[in-house]
């Protein structure tokens, strides 16, 4: 759990809890994620209890077969727009507290409203009336300051990057030892227009990519399209969205080609993009 997930925990006076028997629980509900590594793949695929996956990310056969329902909608900015409707349908009433969580996972999945759409705020809209919630409350709860060891990431981040330019576009690339999405976003903050940011220790790599809106509406997917080519690579999985996504793996050594092989496929986009007609 991040910060911002124990704020909105507080304040919603729900405790999670860590420890259950797996054995004893009748429905599991997978949330956002089309990664076996975000959650205990293994585990959920053994349980004997029904498994539902609710998404909006580019679906994977070896992950969804092992669900006996889901419910994927990539058009959908983020998945409390999945959601809502169906809370709507079952007749759960949307509490304050309910309200909080689906108001903070739209904001944040659709990057401040960066990525929202017509129907995101529509649904917003609605959450923040039942629930009797002001918008500013959701904010004040989600909005974390940054503290000393984010703030030098991002510096390092800044010192260490490398940056290619092609056709109007920029590419920046870093490398940090954490808070390689928080860079990643700085580096597209500071003028680039995509952005790749690794972070590797023994065993461990993470890489983080990021692009502007410009790029992402010519076509550019990161999560679909250019962070699953080095999943293999480095011997983990890729995914997210189009204009934010990451890989994770086990070849911490291999960090530097998974970072070329991106910064290479995009540049493969751009001569393409260029190549089509107007």
């Amino acid at each position: 759990m991040n910060e911002q997930v124990r704020a909105i925990l507080t304040h919603a006076q729900y405790e999670l809890k860590r420890t259950f028997n797996i054995d004893e629980i009748d429905t599991i509900v997978v949330l956002d994620t089309n990664s076996p590594l975000l959650f205990d793949f293994n585990t959920v695929e053994k349980a004997h209890a029904k498994k539902i996956l609710i998404d909006h990310h580019s679906p994977k056969p070896h992950i969804s077969s092992v669900f006996d329902a889901t419910i994927i909608d990539e058009a959908a900015v983020s998945v409390t727009e999945i959601l809502y409707p169906l809370l709507k349908q079952m007749g759960i009433e949307i509490t304050h507290e309910i309200a909080l969580c689906l108001a903070a996972g739209i904001v944040t999945d659709s990057a401040y409203f960066i990525a929202a759409t017509p129907k995101s705020f529509e649904i917003l809209a609605s959450i923040l009336k039942e629930g009797d919630l002001s918008f500013q409350k959701v904010l004040d709860i989600i909005t974390i300051p940054m503290d000393m060891s984010e703030k030098i990431a991002r510096l390092k981040g800044a010192q260490r990057l490398k940056f290619w330019r092609k056709e109007g576009y920029i590419i920046a690339t870093s490398k940090v030892s954490s808070f390689e999405g928080s860079v990643a976003k700085a580096l597209i903050q500071l003028g680039a227009d995509v952005s790749f940011v690794g972070a590797a220790k023994r065993g461990e790599v993470r890489i983080s990519a990021r692009a502007k809106s410009e790029i992402v509406n010519k076509g550019l997917h990161l999560g679909r399209d250019i962070m699953p080519k080095i999943s293999e690579l480095i011997g983990g999985d890729a995914g997210g969205h189009a204009a934010a996504a990451g890989a994770n793996g086990i070849h911490d050594e291999k960090i530097d080609e998974a970072i070329n092989i991106c910064v290479e496929q995009v540049k493969q986009f751009i001569d393409k993009i260029k190549e089509e007609p107007e």
